[in-house]
């Protein structure tokens, strides 16, 4: 691995860092270009493609916010040139239906100059992700 990716990694670690500890603040937007773009699979209710930081940080805040007990556990890193592939495993509760949800995923990352330009998360299960925030 060369030192492009050792530094897109970097960056997705740093991401994932403030994630994990609670980051309300939208502090993890330090790592993310002002003209990202963030694609979430149409089946979900959130689903669509959003644009720009501020929309980024407020679509991920309104996602955590439908969810109790949201944990993520990374699996492994993947890089190649720009792109940074994470595979992790969501859980959580959801706030209103209470159902539980348990999946594999991966996100792919799209790195430019040290900050995020693109992220599209592949949900193995996206029907038991939409069940869980079933009201």
């Amino acid at each position: 691995m060369g030192r492009q990716e050792e530094d897109n990694i970097a960056v997705v670690k740093t991401f994932y860092e403030y994630l994990g500890r609670g980051d309300r603040d939208g502090a993890y937007a330090s790592v993310i270009a002002e003209d990202c773009v963030l694609y979430e699979a149409d089946s979900l209710p959130y689903g669509g493609v959003y644009h720009g930081r501020e929309t980024m940080k407020d679509v991920l805040r309104g996602v955590i916010a439908r969810f109790d007990d949201f944990e993520f556990e990374i699996r492994n890193y993947l890089a190649g040139g720009d792109e940074v592939v994470v595979h992790l495993h969501l859980k959580g509760v959801g706030r209103q239906s209470r159902k539980s949800f348990s999946i594999p995923t991966m996100e792919l990352w799209r790195v430019r100059d040290g900050r995020v330009v693109e992220l599209r998360p592949f949900l193995y299960d996206a029907a038991a992700l939409s069940e869980a925030l079933a009201a």
